[in-house]
């Protein structure tokens, strides 16, 4: 036992508030590309202090028992079993450590593997169960040494040094004295992610492993999660969560954010391959969350199973077993059916036949082998009859006869070979015994008419200035019409430094006040652990910022399963490198971005050159005023008002950015158009384009306050060209402008003299307008043009977008 001291009551909570645990199975771990996919979730998706669970790597456990069973008769078989087992076990490690760590964890390998030896010549003695306890003692370290190869602070726990029990059929767990040793192993080290072995357990007085048998990873966390008083246990599997029904089996399935207790427990029993029933046997229903996640596809919906103040009368899992059989027993024999009833093995289902005078008992053909069994032992044969060829159907829901679905079902099943129809004990399934073999045709038609699901999608709006509350409102405002096809609730708003979050979905009544009661400060960067559990089918991040520190994220948004939609120019004008690493990142990943309002506000300019281009045209050149700050300076200034003095009043009445210098510069133009450059396929980065702006160099660093103060430098240079302008009977306007001629591409942005009868010249001040020459469009250009700034119609160009994106997204994906 360790020396160190019980944690204070302080740290004990801190581990139970802060740590969570994750666990992965063998599946996870077959190969060095999974150890190194495992060692990036860990990384990027738990917690500095988190508990990982680690199965077997792949099929380690099946090699050992093999080796094992073949040890007595077949020696020279077990020898090259073992031989094979030692190089999968020591290719792992060679592949994926190095240096200092490789000698170590290498040395340690070749411990074990000569003790092995001497086991398999019978010069020592080694258990059976100890034997497969070696497979999860093995990921454990090697998993361990990965994370601190890649500079991650990591140990590993055997878990026979903290969790014993008394052996029995199943080990019973030393609750106190487990927490109390676990506790104190984890109490000196907060910022260490442990790594922890699953599956097996000490026997309490003789130190003997004992194992916790089939499933014993997924009850290893779940346990090792209630002796901490977690909150979250992860278990990460080759599946995102639970779906609607078995997607090898039902082609358009869903997964489902959220399931109670009931219906998690109720699932499991009824023989889904996701969910084992003793995974719930120590969890705090209270307290715990347990997620199911995809280690192959992080992004994926999760489901996330726990205790709901109020669960929806509805169906939603249709679960199904093609081998069962019935057992039945004559009602007159009471003392053989009390005692098949005592039995720990509990029946899918069971039901009296008053006609016949049987009781009969419906189990999954995997457990004939323990039900033969046990008659064998009783002399019960003769009055039990055993009758196979049925099937079963099964709804998993709270509440399922109030249910829409159930009159369904009972419809449906009584169009089959009906044997029995009935409702679980709990109410949470209805259950129909088939007395034909299943087809996935049935089962998908059956799906197809029970469910009718609405995708769910969670919003998470960053920026709450001028375009974020219009924004808000018009959400508000539309939300009805928005709903329609899919679920749509606003989950967080934020600024730059505080955050309010709410997965029920906020209230946007009073939300500015509630904001200030609620919003918490925060961090995006570790926030971005917390948003992928948010029980929801999409999530959508809304960029109403400026800020380059965000766009910088956008590659881990993306890689979170997140789709974004920016009103943030930072991203699209981003140099060249971070440009293509998000659009990387996003193809990747599979996920949308739409950024309509970049560039012209509310404008369709996106919109059409993507429908030019998707239709065939190729795009030579686009021109015209892009700025709608711009567009209304000039169109003001007219040789008699001076230049400064318009520039101040653009400022007052919020045209201008807050440094009038990001308009003056023409870096927010220039920005403009490598996005619209980047749209049509150009290679563009800054020091690609002409740039000519307005700020002086002299004042280009001076600090804001100066600056406004000597905007009348300005004065001197504006009226110069408004006169030179003039005597060619021109006005200036600052234009920019893109064009590609034989695959080379030149981009120019500054004033240009125009003449008075141009169309570029007579604009309504704060108007944007965009000259398309094409293929198509050569002779006569394709004009866009409209206000270019203002918060209404920014907001409308974020919610056209919002209604673009949510269009895609109904679709139900085919898994």
């Amino acid at each position: 036992m360790s020396k160190n001291p019980l944690p204070s009551p302080e740290r004990i909570q801190a581990i139970a508030d802060e740590i969570h645990v994750h666990k992965f199975g063998g599946s996870s771990l077959a190969d060095p590309y999974c150890y190194r996919r495992v060692a990036r979730i860990v990384t990027e998706h738990a917690g500095v202090s988190d508990l990982v669970v680690v199965s077997a790597a792949g099929d380690t456990t099946n090699r050992i028992i093999a080796i094992a069973d073949a040890k007595a008769n077949q020696p020279e078989y077990a020898a090259t079993l073992f031989a094979s087992l030692k190089r999968y076990q020591q290719g792992l490690i060679e592949e994926l450590l190095s240096g200092r760590l490789l000698e170590q964890v290498l040395a340690q390998s070749e411990a074990d593997f000569e003790r092995w030896q001497r086991w398999l010549i019978d010069q020592e003695h080694i258990e059976r169960a100890e034997l497969c306890s070696y497979g999860e003692l093995w990921s454990a370290r090697l998993l361990a040494a990965l994370l601190q190869k890649q500079g991650t602070r990591a140990d590993y726990i055997d878990a026979r040094t903290f969790l014993s029990a008394d052996d029995a059929a199943e080990p019973v767990i030393a609750v106190a004295a487990s927490r109390e040793r676990l506790l104190t192993r984890l109490g000196p080290f907060p910022g260490t992610r442990f790594i922890v072995t699953g599956f097996i357990c000490a026997e309490n007085d003789t130190g003997r492993t004992l194992l916790l048998g089939r499933n014993g990873s997924d009850y290893s966390a779940t346990l090792i999660g209630s002796l901490i008083d977690s909150r979250q246990v992860t278990i990460w599997k080759d599946v995102a969560g639970v779906y609607s029904a078995d997607p090898r089996k039902v082609e358009r399935v869903v997964s489902l954010p959220t399931l109670d207790w009931s219906e998690a427990e109720e699932l499991a029993r009824l023989g889904s391959p996701v969910l084992h029933p003793r995974t719930f046997q120590p969890v705090n229903r209270q307290r715990m969350i347990i997620s199911v996640r995809s280690s192959l596809k992080v992004e994926n919906q999760q489901t996330r199973i726990g205790q709901y103040d109020y669960t929806e009368a509805q169906g939603k899992v249709l679960t199904s077993l093609s081998d069962v059989v019935l057992f039945s027993i004559g009602l007159q024999h009471h003392d053989v059916i009390n005692r098949f009833e005592g039995t720990q093995l509990e029946p899918l289902v069971s039901w009296i036949e008053e006609e016949s005078g049987e009781k009969f008992y419906a189990f999954h053909q995997n457990h004939l082998d323990f039900v033969r069994g046990w008659l064998a032992t009783q002399d019960a044969e003769h009055v039990v009859h055993e009758v196979s060829g049925y099937s079963m159907v099964a709804l998993v829901g709270a509440r399922i006869q109030e249910s829409k679905q159930f009159a369904v079902l009972r419809r449906e099943a009584g169009e089959q070979s009906l044997r029995k129809f009935l409702v679980s004990n709990q109410k949470t399934s209805a259950i129909a015994i088939l007395g034909q073999r299943l087809d996935n045709g049935l089962l998908n038609r059956l799906h197809s008419q029970l469910f009718n699901f609405r995708r769910s999608v969670g919003i998470l709006v960053l920026g709450r200035g001028n375009i974020g509350s219009e924004w808000l409102e018009l959400f508000r405002q539309q939300r009805e019409r928005l709903t329609e096809n899919v679920d749509v609730r606003i989950l967080g708003i934020a600024n730059s430094s505080r955050l309010w979050l709410d997965y029920s979905g906020v209230d946007l009544q009073d939300w500015q006040d509630n904001f200030e009661r609620l919003a918490r400060p925060y961090v995006l960067t570790e926030l971005l652990r917390e948003l992928p559990n948010a029980p929801v089918d999409e999530f959508i991040l809304l960029d109403l910022t400026d800020s380059a520190s965000i766009a910088r994220l956008y590659p881990s948004f993306f890689a979170n399963g997140m789709h974004i939609i920016s009103a943030n120019k930072r991203a699209g004008s981003a140099e060249e490198a971070l440009y293509r690493e998000i659009r990387t990142i996003q193809h990747e990943y599979k996920r949308e971005w739409l950024y309509n309002t970049t560039v012209g506000a509310g404008l369709p300019l996106n919109y059409a050159i993507n429908d030019l281009m998707r239709s065939g045209d190729r795009i030579r050149s686009i021109s015209g005023i892009f700025s709608g700050t711009m567009s209304w300076l000039f169109e003001n200034f007219d040789g008699v008002v001076k230049f400064s003095d318009l520039v101040r009043q653009a400022k007052t009445e919020g045209f201008t950015e807050p440094d009038p210098r990001e308009d003056l510069s023409c870096h927010d133009i220039v920005r403009k158009l490598l996005i619209v450059a980047r749209d049509i396929g150009a290679t563009l980065d800054w020091d690609d384009v002409e740039i000519h702006g307005l700020v002086p160099e002299h004042l280009r660093d001076v600090p804001l306050d100066e600056f406004l103060q000597r905007l009348n430098e300005l004065d001197a240079p504006m009226q110069k060209l408004w006169v030179e302008a003039q005597q060619e009977r021109k006005v200036p306007r600052l234009m920019a402008s893109f064009s590609v001629e034989e695959g080379r591409s030149h981009a120019r942005v500054g004033i240009e003299y125009i003449s008075v009868e141009d169309m570029l010249t007579n604009l309504i001040p704060g108007e944007n307008i965009f000259v398309i020459y094409s293929d198509w469009y050569k002779d006569m250009p394709l004009v866009i043009s409209g206000p270019g700034a203002g918060r209404k119609v920014t907001a409308g160009g974020v919610q056209s977008d919002l209604h673009q994106l949510l269009s895609r997204l109904a679709v139900q994906p085919e898994i």
